[in-house]
């Protein structure tokens, strides 16, 4: 995207994963994911970005507008969600 990324959250234990009312089993506990936001870009503009990555196009890209970050991750096949 031309600008850092932050990156809110990744790799997440149980234990941590459960205080922040991530669902059990999600990406994170496998390492898999990445909640993200990039400085002077809205959500949807990034969560657009994340879809011309291959791996995201074959994973996961949910929206969070409320909370200002996108999800991101490789499970695999595709899902999309906006929270």
């Amino acid at each position: 995207v031309g600008r850092p990324i932050v990156v809110n959250s990744a790799c997440r234990c149980e234990t941590h994963n459960s205080r922040v009312h991530g669902s059990p089993g999600s990406q994170p506990i496998h390492g898999t994911a990445a909640d993200i936001r990039v400085a002077g870009m809205t959500v949807e503009e990034l969560a657009r970005a994340a879809e011309q990555v291959w791996a995201f196009r074959t994973g996961g890209v949910g929206r969070y507008p409320k909370k200002g970050f996108v999800h991101v991750d490789v499970r695999g096949f595709k899902a999309r969600w906006t929270m």
